[in-house]
């Protein structure tokens, strides 16, 4: 008999295990002085979630890894939507990292 949590404890998706021929994506340290929306996210019950966020027309994706000393934000490039929202699905499906 399967046993279901109630309510889900995870309501985000959660990003699939790399595959063996993932990409791997540049990381860059956010910038300060840019106010960003999120759009989508990934569940935040690891240690590290992402978040689709949208500044200025154009989207990237924000990496945030827990660590002993805080938690540690990186982004990746920018690209326009469409481009930045097949590299989301890509992140999903473990096809790029």
């Amino acid at each position: 008999m399967t046993r279901w949590d109630y309510p889900p404890r995870c309501i985000s998706p959660h990003v699939a295990s790399p595959r063996s021929h993932c990409e791997i994506l540049t990381w860059n340290a956010p910038a300060e002085w840019e106010k960003a929306r999120t759009v989508r996210w990934t569940c935040d019950c690891g240690s590290v979630f992402f978040e689709l966020c949208q500044a200025d027309g154009l989207r990237f994706i924000r990496r945030t890894r827990r660590t002993a000393g805080g938690p540690m934000i990186e982004e990746s490039d920018r690209w326009p939507t469409v481009e930045a929202d097949a590299m989301w699905n890509a992140l999903l499906f473990g096809l790029i990292r």
